[in-house]
This record gives structure tokens, sequence and C-alpha cells, in this order.
């Protein structure tokens, strides 16, 4: 059971123990970059650098980089951190009218004011505070239905015929709304595919 476990700062590589930025921000990076289609072996390198500080220093990434075996261990350990321990209901639970739906009803940059009201309510500013990216997403799932942001969402999500209700839908579109499922598998794809480029 999770919450009966400590959240983890460190992994291991090759049985050595290696502290991980464990900060919400850097997943965040990671997604965004996907779904902005900016998710470049330079960028990805960026990310890989932030996530292990014993490798944040080009000279050292260089290195890692040139131990195959090592790499793709370190690779694999970011993909399970992101996946919050290999789960497989990595899924955004959309609550409020319509639950259940997997259409994605976010975008972490478009959405920016709600999301950092609604964990402001809970005491966290998210500008400054450090958040366990584990904690964050636990904390995510679980918002108030009175959050303007899950209201948000809950438009989003709707697929009835009640006219006032899509015309709410329609007013908080995302620019571009991709399916969650889609959006997951393209991300962990990804990083599979930068993994397997450096185990060949």
């Amino acid at each position: 059971m999770r919450m009966l476990n400590k959240l983890p700062y460190f992994v291991f590589l090759k049985g050595k123990k290696y502290k991980i930025n464990a900060d919400f921000r850097v997943m965040i990076k990671l997604e965004n970059a996907y779904i902005n289609k900016k998710l470049t072996n330079e960028l990805a390198s960026e990310i890989f650098r932030q996530f292990y500080p014993a490798f944040s220093s080009y000279e050292n990434y260089y290195r890692l980089a040139c131990d195959k075996e090592l790499y793709a261990e370190a690779l694999d350990k970011l993909l399970w951190f992101y996946q919050r321990g290999d789960r497989k209901d990595y899924h955004q639970k959309v609550t409020g009218i319509n639950t259940g739906k997997t259409e994605l009803s976010f975008n972490y940059e478009y959405d920016d004011d709600y999301i950092f009201g609604a964990f402001w309510d809970r005491g966290i500013d998210l500008t400054k505070d450090f958040v366990h990216w584990w904690k964050f997403k636990a904390l995510f799932l679980s918002m108030s239905e009175k959050t303007p942001f899950e209201k948000i969402k809950g438009y989003r999500a709707y697929s009835g015929d009640d006219e006032q209700l899509k015309n709410l839908k329609k007013y908080w579109s995302l620019p571009v709304i991709d399916r969650e499922q889609e959006r997951l598998d393209g991300i962990y794809e990804r990083l599979e595919e930068l993994n397997n480029n450096h185990k060949e």
C-alpha cells in the first residue's frame, strides 16, 4: 500500500544509490514537452540531467551516455518514477459531469491558474514549495469537485445533449484535446525509444 511506504528520493543503478530530483516540476516539464511535440533528444537530455543531480553536468552526462547499460537502466528508472512505481492505472479520472471519461480534460500550462488555486486552497504554494511528484499526482487526482478546476474539467468531459452544458464545454475547451491514454502511451513510447537507442 503506497500510503504506508516512504516516497522515493533515491534509485539504485547497477547496485549504486543515486539521488533523484523528485519535484513535480521535472515530470510536468516532461509531459508538456511531449504534449507540445518538443520532446527532442536535447530536451530529453535536459530533463534527464535535472532528474539525476549526479549527471547534471555535461561531463558527467556524457560519461553516463557512454555506458549504455547504465544509461538504459537510468532511463528505465526515470520512466518508473514518472509512472509512480509502474502503476498501470495512471489515468486522470474526470470528476463532476460524466465521470469516467478518458479525454484529456486539462493542460498544465493552459490551466495553470486553476491548478495553482486548487493547491493554494490546500496550503501549497506551487510557485515555491517542493512537492514530490507522487504526492502531487495523489493530490491532483483527489481535488474537491467544488474547485473551479474540477468543474472546468467536468465541462470539458461532458458528452450529453444539454445545450447549456454543451456551450460550457465549448467555452472551456482546450486548444487541442488528446485522449489521455494516447498522451501517456506517447510519452512512454518516446522515452522507450530513447532508451532503445542507447541499448543498441
